[in-house]
């Protein structure tokens, strides 16, 4: 009220004003309880929310709920709903079914064959976001191969690798080793989660993303390899195929490049590493593509091709 008076805003003497969201209770004896909460009376201009900003805030709640952290859920539930309001009030060019259409029309989606999403206890996240927000370890136990270990880690941050959710972190003790120290939980193997009290010691300019393009997240096939190699692909194309558009589109590295030999042949050349993920991508191009160099990317391939030929191969009596 006070400050209403001091900015020169009107003020009515028959209202009462609590411009800080301060609330009081009767205490023991005489004394009084305060309470601030300071979101209660926070006052966001809904009826000037522009329809653009109603749509993504929508799409926002859609994709995000099951990865944003529970108390900030419950900040911007009322913000989310009035953004539903908004899409459900427009009456104008655009009907509120199309408003609808377009927030149900927008989703995330896996690359190759689909797998369910595992269930996991949001408590979980929820600890580790705070665990990351104050700068404190973890300790949790993790389900490994049928066994339960117990773990104290730094946590680095959370990478969301569709259908999985994992916390990157390193182990006590592992600090002052490499990207080789970096361990990934998944977060539904994850129990008995708790926040420490001592601090981690991640550091203030490290980068989760710079970590994830960097294919650090990938499955060595063998992990005491770790060293880049120069891949070269002899690939040729069918007559309806898109593959030299999409690594036009989606080079498998950065420092990718393609070279058009004649007709349907081409090259590539690229920086990869030995992993699982690039062996199954090479596996599924199948006849297109022939891997020319290096070798030992070369044995790989022909290694899980042997293994899955004999699967399928009658043994010899």
């Amino acid at each position: 009220r006070d400050l209403k008076f001091l900015l020169g805003d009107e003020i009515d003497d028959n209202d009462y004003h609590n411009e800080f969201g301060l609330s009081t209770e009767k205490g023991l004896g005489k004394s009084r309880l305060w309470r601030l909460d300071p979101y209660s009376l926070i006052g966001y201009s809904f009826e000037k929310m522009p329809d653009y900003m109603a749509l993504a805030l929508s799409i926002s709640q859609k994709h995000l709920k099951q990865v944003l952290p529970v108390d900030t859920q419950n900040v911007l539930k009322s913000i989310f709903q009035e953004a539903q309001d908004k899409l459900l009030k427009q009456e104008k060019s655009i009907s509120p079914k199309h408003y609808q259409r377009l927030t149900s029309a927008v989703e995330f989606f896996q690359r190759g064959q689909q797998l369910k999403a595992a269930d996991f206890d949001l408590e979980m996240l929820n600890r580790i976001y705070s665990a990351i927000l104050h700068r404190k370890r973890l300790i949790l136990s993790y389900q490994s191969q049928g066994k339960l270990k117990d773990y104290e880690v730094h946590p680095f941050g959370v990478a969301i690798m569709l259908p999985k959710i994992y916390l990157v972190a390193k182990k006590e003790g592992d600090m002052q080793k490499g990207d080789e120290a970096f361990r990934s939980f998944l977060i539904h193997k994850i129990s008995d989660l708790s926040v420490s009290s001592h601090a981690n010691a991640v550091p203030e300019d490290f980068e989760l993303k710079s970590y994830l393009d960097q294919g650090n997240m990938d499955v060595l096939i063998d992990f005491q390899d770790a060293q880049t190699y120069t891949l070269e692909l002899s690939i040729t194309t069918g007559k309806h195929s898109n593959l030299i558009q999409d690594l036009h589109d989606n080079p498998i590295s950065h420092d990718q490049e393609l070279h058009h030999a004649h007709d349907d042949d081409w090259s590539l050349s690229a920086t990869t590493k030995r992993t699982v993920q690039l062996r199954n991508w090479l596996m599924s191009l199948g006849p297109q593509a022939k891997v020319i160099s290096p070798d030992i990317i070369k044995q790989d391939l022909i290694d899980n091709i042997d293994l899955i030929r004999a699967n399928y191969i009658k043994r010899q009596h």
